[in-house]
């Protein structure tokens, strides 16, 4: 799974702090440029050394967050900072956010293509991807996924039964994609 769908807990004390209306890490008046903010996400989707095709799908899921989320909306939850800067690892989510981000994701790429790739370069070879995809496809329906994805980004991983049903497929599905090597 790409490491920006990768739910990471925030720090208790952040939310408690933001909450209060306290921004610790404000570090100036400038409001956030949205051309600042469509980069950062870009890149956080495409994570280093990218190839060309996940370049455009970072900018397109850029571009679809944004046309879901205002700026202030991204800043409120967490994934972008008051100066502008994306945060480096994606906080956990309202249930409308995650939604907005997962529905952003899912407007660029399947999700089974993005894991399968994904998942065939962690394996170094050893996994057909597409043969990951489209087992994925074949076993967990698109709504099913979408909510196991939008559990895990907001935390409800624990009590949504979509989630343990796509890891269960992702595990059959990794196994029958395996290749001798």
């Amino acid at each position: 799974m790409r490491p920006v769908l990768a739910v990471l807990a925030a720090s208790a004390g952040v939310l408690l702090l933001g909450g209060c209306g306290f921004d610790v890490s404000q570090d100036d008046d400038v409001e956030p440029d949205a051309g600042t903010v469509r980069s950062g996400l870009a890149v956080l989707w495409s994570g280093p050394d990218p190839s060309g095709e996940v370049v455009a799908e970072g900018k397109c899921f850029a571009d679809a967050l944004m046309d879901r989320l205002s700026v202030d909306e991204l800043v409120g939850a967490g994934i972008v900072q008051d100066n502008g800067r994306v945060a480096v690892a994606v906080p956990k989510l309202t249930v409308d956010v995650a939604s907005a981000w997962v529905d952003a994701a899912g407007s660029c790429t399947p999700y089974a293509e993005v894991a399968g790739r994904v998942l065939a370069s962690r394996f170094e070879g050893r996994l057909d991807g597409a043969s990951y995809a489209a087992c994925l496809d074949g076993t967990v329906s698109v709504d099913r996924v979408r909510a196991a994805l939008v559990a895990s980004l907001s935390g409800g991983y624990g009590s949504d039964p979509a989630v343990p049903e796509l890891e269960a497929a992702g595990v059959t599905c990794a196994q029958g994609a395996l290749t001798a090597g």
